[in-house]
């Protein structure tokens, strides 16, 4: 049977395998994955000062914000290059991304469910108060490595290899 304890875990959508297996999913969170070193651009910025600043290979997607410094989606470097693009126009109508995010607070496995609903490679972490202010980045395969590198050290622990 179950004791109170674990009856309580599983009502609140807790996976439960074995005692050591509590707690380690949800400690490991998208604020302590994510990389902070993102650069941002001007959403209005037009097409032709955006391949300016990132030529080709130069980043993989830069982070756009509105005036008021919130998200407003990701612009991938190699779209902005496209040649059907006009120069002129502005990011904004490139974006991606602008309604899917990842908070600090997720845990790995909502941050990969999230990952698979947008079949996103990259997705901007924001500010969990509402404003909608970028804080990060955090790629699928970088949660994916994390979580598959967390599991087999919870793995080792368990046999007793550590």
């Amino acid at each position: 049977g179950y004791s109170f304890a674990t009856w309580r875990l599983h009502l609140r959508g807790e996976t439960i395998r074995s005692a050591a297996d509590i707690g380690w999913i949800r400690d490991l969170t998208v604020g302590k994955m994510m990389r902070q070193d993102m650069i941002t651009v001007n959403a209005a910025m037009p097409i032709a000062a955006f391949r300016e600043e990132f030529p080709l290979g130069s980043k993989t997607q830069v982070v756009a914000v509105d005036g008021e410094g919130r998200y407003a989606g990701l612009a991938l470097v190699a779209e902005a290059h496209a040649p059907d693009l006009e120069a002129d126009k502005g990011l904004a109508g490139i974006l991606r991304y602008a309604d899917v995010v990842l908070h600090p607070g997720m845990n790995v496995q909502e941050a990969i469910a999230v990952f698979d609903a947008a079949e996103a490679e990259s997705l901007a972490v924001v500010e969990g108060d509402g404003d909608r202010r970028p804080i990060g980045l955090l790629t699928e395969a970088h949660a994916m490595r994390r979580y598959a590198e967390e599991s087999e050290q919870r793995r080792r622990e368990a046999i007793g290899e550590i």
